[in-house]
């Protein structure tokens, strides 16, 4: 990553927090500030209200006056009281217009008109008209308030506030009502005559302020609540309320003995009581309100100080960190500089030091470096694409090139030795290689890379030496002349040592020297095994030493250790010199560094035995493990429902989960030394056990079961895993299938770990599936699968409308049911075979026929390319696709639906129609009828046929009858075998039956 790369990148992380706090800040004061806006909205409306609250008040108290100056025939306008009034109601007005319009700034047309009109009012003409009328007047215009503060309430947010004016509506309207009660009694008393009319009125009026008082009892808070009881209960309320009884209860006296006025004061007095509730209320509004604006208000002023503070510390906080980063970057780019110079000068290295070539897994040759090219004489495009054999020695055996192959390919493990090749003029040359095989992540070859050195030389001197032991005397002095000048060519080209019969070292070369870091004086007359290793074993050396004592030549592999302690590897060869008299006098020791060549060796044997995503040994580390130990038993876990979690969370998730449970199992396994982890394959995780208590392994899979169901979070989500467990104490040989067989079991079973033995085998299974396989081969060979045809009855008509068609296999005159064998036809290219054998049968069956026919398909032949081309080829053959109804089987297990909504859009195209078959169990859902839009829904016939006993069946099925109806679905219930159950199908309104009740599938149709 380069300098100014960073520094972007830095930029973009300083910027990112930033806009956070601000983003953040901006959302948090917006929301305050939305909070202020409809607290002061709703401030406004309840000042407006309580402003037209006082209008209806003293327009109430109006109304009364004049009502009883009408019916008193006293029209004098100037009567004191009757002025007071008047004037206290225009005040109230003026005071209304003056909060619509300077107040709350709302200019409602609508209520300035009747502000305008009531402040208009003409007095006398009013007092002149019918007191009905006149009443009329007053009444219409406080109901047209009333109505208009109780739009109020559904303009506001706040709850407890909405509930305040909901209670002053409440109290209004039987304010309201009372204040007509005393207008009408006016009337009445100023007259001494309470006709039918108005007696009917004031019981309505009574009525209805009885029902808004208790409305406003169960609206209004408790606070409110209880200063209405202490205000309004007293002797004058209670006296109005009697001179109302006994008025109504006296209806046909002429003479009520009490006085207009004195009834007006005491009404009065009771409707000024309810208005002091009201002012209460809305004084509770206003503190509520005054007080909610009063916490927004410090709110705002903490949050933007917390703000203010926070954005500070960041501030601070991302400088130090900015300059910590950028400190760091210098210091990594360096490094990393440094490095990428290391590793060129390395490839350099050993494309100069050694010959290297690679090849794909068949042996055709893709890279050759200029070493490779300059010994073997070919240039570079003509080895690419050539097979290794190009430079392939004629001599060498046939045996030695499978033994090669055998090793990298087969076993993929990488070559270590001598060959021969010859050049393109044909002559030989010798090479040390390592051949070792590249595999990728599934553990398959990708391609072979060989490092090589020349030892032409070596091979050379080698067979030198054997040859100048036989040279004559008389060529003695010439001999000894080439072996000084060979001598030289070998100490220029290899690491030479050489020590005599004790092991004391006499000499060593600069080569020697070099490597293993010692001065010459430092190891003259020292032991060579001054570089020996500490964990080399005796016996290594015992075998050296035998064989070049006896006088041969030793080849192999050294490791040592410089002065330094660091290790170093050899390719060499010890060679015995010895005198005329075939005497050893000394041993040569002719080496080359093999260093680089053994560490890549172990670093490509440590990648093939170990899984990538969890780092864990995989399954070759164990088969590698289990051929060397003994005394094993083995327990092997997978993950329940693994599936579903990649394909929800999808697959790097699915590594994640992986990750964690290889994570929890190891920290188990590892603290036993006699255990070993592996993952075998996807959600498959393996302990190996040698020497191991077998209640101790079964305790400890148990625990580790209990630690995986533990819930953990990963991104943020709560994960609930649970794993199965099969362990076996088998024999080496069956210890993983036995193990794989009892894993089977539990997955299949409700238990989560099963022993295997014996008694659970799942051999007989298996026999009985090569037995029904044979079968079925048999009756497709003899043309015995066949299709038989069971009838769908009109639960109305009781006609037989439909035919399902279903597959039989005949066995020596016996019918054979699809139970049998169809699972086992479904493991094989044979299951297609009987779904194209029912398709053909069911057409023909039907083709002159003019009734329906249904044919079940799976999702395994909807997805079949060949299996829907025979349909489309069929449906457009014979042309009766509006009577053809498939049957979608295993619904519950869809999971390409783009592939099985393709299918059902193509039928169509046919007039064909789709059912869903089995509904109701297993994971069934209401979700996928709405994507397949199903004609007909095909109830499951373990729900029917325990309906008439048990009642959750019966509830589900008349939960997906009634579901079925709203989708436009029709229902069709299977086994219904008895007249008492398909009674109740019948009345629960499914539209068809099938089952023995009617029926039994036939070769041929009623």
């Amino acid at each position: 990553m380069s300098y100014l790369k960073i520094k972007s990148n830095l930029l973009f992380i300083t910027i990112i927090p930033l806009l956070f706090v601000i983003t953040l800040s901006s959302i948090i004061l917006y929301e305050m500030h939305d909070n202020k806006k409809s607290l002061e909205f709703i401030k406004n409306r309840i000042l407006e209200a309580e402003a037209l609250s006082k209008v209806i008040h003293n327009l109430q108290i109006e109304r009364g006056l004049t009502a009883g100056l009408v019916a008193s025939s006293n029209l004098d306008e100037n009567e004191k009281n009757f002025i007071a009034a008047k004037n206290d109601s225009n005040r109230a007005i003026e005071n209304a217009k003056h909060i619509y319009l300077n107040v709350t700034k709302n200019r409602d047309s609508v209520i300035f008109e009747l502000l305008d009109s009531l402040y208009s009012r003409d007095t006398s003409y009013l007092i002149n008209m019918q007191i009905s009328s006149a009443r009329n007047y007053y009444t219409k215009n406080i109901s047209k308030l009333i109505k208009h503060i109780k739009t109020i309430p559904a303009l506001m947010d706040d709850k407890e506030n909405r509930n305040f004016i909901q209670s002053y509506s409440n109290l209004a309207s039987a304010k309201e009502a009372l204040g007509q009660i005393r207008a009408t009694l006016m009337e009445v008393l100023s007259t001494n005559i309470l006709i039918d009319e108005v007696f009917v009125s004031a019981k309505e009026q009574l009525k209805e302020y009885n029902l808004n008082i208790e409305n406003f009892k169960i609206s209004t808070p408790e606070k409110l609540l209880n200063y209405y009881n202490k205000s309004f209960t007293n002797a004058r309320a209670e006296s109005t309320f009697e001179i109302i009884e006994a008025v109504l209860r006296n209806r046909n006296s002429d003479n009520f003995n009490l006085e207009p006025t004195y009834w007006f004061k005491t009404a009065t007095n009771t409707i000024d009581a309810l208005k002091k509730v009201e002012d209460e209320l809305f004084a509770c509004v206003e503190r509520s309100i005054s007080q909610k604006l009063d916490s927004v208000h410090y709110k705002i002023a903490v949050l933007l100080v917390i703000l203010g503070i926070s954005a500070i510390i960041v501030t601070i906080l991302m400088l130090l960190a900015i300059t910590r980063i950028l400190s760091s970057a210098d210091k990594l780019e360096k490094e990393h500089e440094a490095s990428l110079l290391l590793l060129e000068q390395y490839k350099s290295t050993v494309d100069r030091s050694f010959i290297v070539s690679k090849t794909d897994p068949e042996g055709v040759i893709t890279y050759a470096n200029d070493e490779f090219c300059k010994i073997s004489g070919y240039s570079r495009e003509e080895l690419i694409g050539k097979r290794h054999s190009i430079v392939r020695d004629p001599d060498t055996k046939k045996e030695f090139y499978k033994e090669l192959w055998h090793t990298i390919k087969d076993l993929k493990q990488p070559w270590i030795g001598e060959m021969k090749n010859r050049d393109k003029n044909g002559m030989p040359y010798w090479q040390q290689a390592i051949i070792n095989p590249i595999l990728d992540t599934r553990g398959n070859v990708v391609e072979y890379i060989a490092i090589r050195v020349d030892i032409t030389q070596q091979k050379e001197i080698a067979n030198y030496f054997e040859d100048q032991q036989k040279i004559s005397s008389k060529n003695f002095k010439f001999s000894m002349h080439l072996s000084r000048e060979y001598e030289k060519a070998i100490d220029a080209s290899t690491i030479l040592l050489r020590v005599d019969r004790d092991e004391n070292i006499t000499y060593a070369n600069n080569k020697f020297l070099n490597i293993t870091e010692y001065t010459l004086n430092e190891i003259l007359g020292k032991s060579y095994r001054i570089l020996s290793l500490e964990d080399i074993d005796e016996a290594f050396y015992t075998e050296i030493k035998s064989t070049i004592a006896s006088g041969a030549i030793w080849h192999g592999t050294i490791k040592s250790k410089t002065k330094s302690g660091k290790d170093f590897w050899t390719k060499t060869t010890i060679i015995p010199i010895k005198d005329l008299n075939s005497e050893i006098i000394e041993y040569l020791a002719i080496s080359n560094d093999i260093t680089e060549l053994i560490k890549q060796k172990k670093e490509s044997e440590r990648i093939a035995r170990t899984d990538i995503l969890t780092g864990c040994g995989n399954r070759f580390r164990l088969n590698s493990d289990m051929r060397e130990l003994d005394n094993l038993a083995v327990a092997i876990f997978n993950i329940d429902n693994f599936r579903q979690i990649n394909d929800f969370y999808g697959h790097q998730f699915g590594d994640l989960i992986i990750k964690f449970i290889a994570d929890k199992i190891y920290t188990q396994v590892v603290k036993e030394k006699n255990l070993r982890f592996y993952r075998l394959q996807g959600d498959e995780f393996i302990a190996l056990a040698e020497n191991y208590s077998k209640e101790l392994l079964i305790e400890k899979a148990k625990n580790i079961l209990d630690i995986v169901k533990d819930k953990f979070i990963i991104q943020n989500k709560d994960i609930l895993i649970s794993c199965s467990c099969g362990i076996s104490f088998e024999d080496k040989e069956h210890l993983l299938s036995t193990a794989n067989m009892a894993l089977k079991i539990a997955k299949r079973g409700s238990t989560d770990l099963v022993v295997y033995d014996e008694s659970i085998s799942l051999n007989s299974e298996y026999e009985n599936n090569i037995f029904w396989t044979k079968k079925l081969s048999d009756a497709i060979k003899e043309d015995r699968i066949t299709a038989y045809y069971q009838p769908i009855v009109n639960n109305k008509t009781l006609v037989y409308e439909k035919y399902e068609c279903l597959v039989r296999m005949i066995d020596e005159e016996k019918v054979i049911s699809p139970f049998l064998f169809l699972e086992v036809a479904k493991q094989t290219r044979q299951y297609f075979y009987i779904t194209r054998t029912v398709i053909y049968e069911a057409f023909e069956m039907f083709k002159y026929k003019e009734v329906e026919f249904s044919i079940n398909l799976s999702l395994m032949d909807i997805l079949e390319k060949e299996i829907c081309e025979y349909i489309f080829m069929m449906l457009e053959k014979y042309g009766i696709g509006s009577r053809v109804v498939f049957e979608i089987v295993e619904s519950e297990y869809i999971e390409n639906f783009e592939g099985v909504i393709s299918f059902i859009n193509e039928v169509r195209k046919y007039d064909a129609k789709i059912a869903i078959d089995d509904f109701g169990t297993g994971y069934s859902n209401f979700g996928y009828l709405i994507k397949l839009k199903a004609d007909y829904l095909k109830i499951d016939g373990s729900l029917i046929k325990n309906i008439d006993t048990d009642k959750n069946a019966f509830l589900i099925v008349s939960t997906i009858v009634e579901f079925s109806k709203k989708l436009g679905m029709k229902t069709i219930a299977e086994f219904v075998e008895n007249e008492k159950i398909f009674k109740i199908v019948k009345d629960l309104g499914i539209d068809y039956s099938q089952g023995y009740y009617f029926s039994a599938a036939k070769k041929d149709i009623v």
